[in-house]
């Protein structure tokens, strides 16, 4: 299954690493460059789900499809599973039934007793009741949404070290040489992080 578009509804509410965890790795001792350090982390964190295809701090997202596939399989795990994280909806434009166009397009919102939601598996999926199907629906461009949470936790701890680590590394990176490339660092990142990286690499995921 290939979506067409995925958001972020709601952004995590911390980032992995804090602002002291970052001063004390670059080694600052003074407030001046705090709302500079703050956007370096911000993009290393944003850099790493990129990479990795997951969310770290738990986070709303939503994907649009033009058609109900088989099963949904939902980019950026981990899935949340706690609380009322746990909510998913599913929205559709209902078939117009042959109006010729000339009907207004209306969009409905699945019943979640109409499909199960697979957690565990990584990326979490989503499939109709055993021997349930999809409603009919209008085939067009993004017609159906999916809206889950996703990500390892709400505490910056509940990311793993090595993501929280590489995030460091790439902020000390970003600090320090404020260019793209110069003559001592040709790469825009360094070895180092996509190495800590992948270790929190899966499959054909990342």
């Amino acid at each position: 299954m290939r979506y067409r578009s995925l958001s972020v509804v709601s952004e995590p509410k911390i980032e992995p690493v804090t602002l002291a965890d970052a001063k004390q790795h670059l080694r600052v001792d003074t407030d001046d460059d705090n709302t500079y350090i703050l956007a370096l982390i911000s993009a290393a964190r944003r850099y790493a789900e990129e990479y990795l295809d997951r969310a770290l701090i738990t986070q709303q997202l939503r994907m649009r499809v033009d058609t109900f596939p088989y099963e949904f399989e939902l980019p950026r795990p981990p899935m949340a599973t706690a609380g009322t994280f746990t909510a998913t909806q599913i929205t559709y434009t209902v078939d117009p039934g042959g109006a010729g166009g000339t009907a207004t397009l209306t969009t409905a919102t699945l019943s979640t007793s109409t499909y199960r939601v697979d957690r565990d598996a990584t990326p979490g999926r989503i499939r109709t009741v055993y021997g349930g199907t999809w409603p009919s629906h209008l085939s067009d461009p993004n017609s159906i949404g999916v809206t889950w949470y996703a990500g390892y936790g709400q505490s910056a701890t509940d990311v793993p070290q090595a993501i929280r680590h590489a995030i460091l590394m790439h902020v000390a990176h970003l600090y320090e040489r404020r260019l793209a490339a110069d003559s001592q660092a040709s790469t825009e990142v360094p070895f180092g992080v996509r190495a800590l990286l992948d270790t929190c690499k899966w499959g054909s995921y990342r």
